[in-house]
């Protein structure tokens, strides 16, 4: 298959996603609200009507072709695109960044456990990455910003204040992501290690050296590549729990707020904000992402590999 028919057929599926997207964050959720008795007894319930809940998917679309707009937030003045340029080209500084971290180091770790293989200094090659993938994410960042804290007082990767805080999370959320890669990177090169052209190579007398990055690089990036989409999706995933405990309010710690997880009256009750516009907004730009990566993965596997 030619790549411009795999990138159409990537299209085609993710349109179907943002459509899954839409009708799922649009389900009704609002409670019928009565009040029984002489007591004014409180009871809530639920009844779902899926001719209200088309109408509202038809009107949602009609009021974003008509106003140009996903809707309002809670915020009177400010609209859902703009509070999506506002938060998320910070998340895209942190997700780039630790994209890009969590390949280099990741390959890089990957040829380190496979140098070390069958060695003593395994401990420091697989062993390492295996029990370092075992450690949660906030965990790690809880500690570092405790010694941080006890530390270095006078240095705070809290917050988005300075325009150097998008590293610390770009760090963070790169740390699982480049230990996923380093594990596909070592398994990759030990299953080439046994080839039998791998085996003429070093009886020709190249170096290990030579033969890792002539003969065997090429092969394991094209299993590399195969696992973008995941990557990406595994730096998403870790990225609400950085932005979140490290207060850096980006497009995922404004999401989560926008979800509306408090004690808030539901929208059409008397209060609180109906900002469901404004998580999709973010939700199919997080998932835009994703894409992105897939394609990239499908380049990169035909180019490398035209078979």
């Amino acid at each position: 298959m030619s790549v411009a028919k795999e990138i159409a057929k990537i299209i085609v599926i993710y349109l179907f996603v943002f459509l899954c997207i839409v009708i799922f964050v649009l389900f009704p959720r609002e409670p019928t609200i009565e009040f029984i008795g002489k007591a004014m007894t409180v009871e809530y319930s639920y009844n779902f009507d899926l001719k209200a809940f088309s109408t509202s998917i038809i009107d949602f679309f009609k009021n974003a072709i008509e106003n140009k707009s996903l809707g309002e937030t809670k915020f009177p003045s400010r609209s859902a695109e703009d509070d999506l340029l506002t938060f998320f080209p910070k998340s895209l500084k942190i997700i780039v960044v630790g994209f890009v971290l969590s390949i280099v180091f990741g390959i890089l770790k990957g040829i380190m456990d496979y140098r070390f293989t069958n060695t003593k200094k395994g401990i420091f090659g697989s062993g390492a990455t295996w029990f370092l993938s075992g450690v949660p994410d906030f965990f790690i960042i809880i500690c570092l910003s405790y010694f941080l804290l006890l530390y270095v007082p006078d240095f705070s990767i809290m917050g988005d204040q300075a325009w150097w805080k998008f590293i610390a999370p770009s760090i963070l959320v790169s740390i699982a992501p480049a230990l996923y890669v380093a594990r596909i990177t070592s398994v990759a090169l030990l299953q080439q290690d046994r080839e039998p052209y791998i085996q003429v190579a070093f009886a020709k007398g190249f170096t290990k050296t030579r033969v890792l990055l002539n003969h065997m690089m090429r092969s394991c990036l094209i299993t590399i590549a195969s696992h973008l989409q995941s990557l990406m999706v595994f730096i998403l995933s870790n990225l609400l729990v950085v932005e979140y405990l490290l207060g850096y309010q980006g497009a995922a710690y404004r999401m989560f707020s926008a979800i509306g997880y408090t004690n808030a009256v539901p929208p059409g009750h008397g209060g609180g904000a109906d900002e469901r516009g404004l998580i999709i907004a973010i939700c199919i730009s997080f998932l835009l992402l994703v894409m992105i990566a897939h394609i990239i993965s499908q380049i990169i596997k035909v180019k490398l590999d035209p078979k």
